[in-house]
């Protein structure tokens, strides 16, 4: 279901590919949420967790680093957006301390459900607006 499709890509190689590892990470999450063999999934949340903020820290610097590289005129607004979604996924690992059998799994929805919407916010809307101004 998350599979990446020719929508999400922007054109700029690098970015396209970053993109890629946010769409493994959402598979991993739909894996884990389906796994009825898991009965506690701590510690594969918290792997897809860190994972996810691996993938901000080296993807949001790099895609900035060319932004600049470009003088991309709305680059402070891009920057508020990766800080709103680095605070998001800090704010999941304070609430996967809490988690439980029962909650486990609305967990992982939550976190699936805002990474769809980051993708076709951000990644659709704001990314792809940057390929265009670098193609004037």
């Amino acid at each position: 279901m998350y599979k990446m499709n020719p929508d999400y890509l922007i054109g700029i190689e690098l970015m396209d590919e970053q993109h890629q590892v946010l769409f493994g990470l959402m598979e991993k999450a739909q894996a884990l949420l389906k796994d009825e063999n898991i009965l506690y999934k701590y510690d594969d949340l918290t792997n897809i967790l860190s994972g996810l903020k691996d993938y901000t820290q080296k993807h949001f610097s790099e895609e900035i680093q060319l932004m600049e590289s470009v003088n991309y005129p709305e680059i402070e607004a891009h920057k508020l957006a990766h800080q709103v979604f680095t605070d998001k996924i800090n704010a999941f690992g304070i609430d996967f301390e809490k988690i439980s059998l029962g909650t486990q799994d609305k967990m992982i929805l939550e976190v699936l459900d805002y990474l769809v919407d980051w993708l076709k916010t951000h990644i659709l809307d704001c990314d792809k607006k940057v390929h265009i101004f670098m193609n004037k």
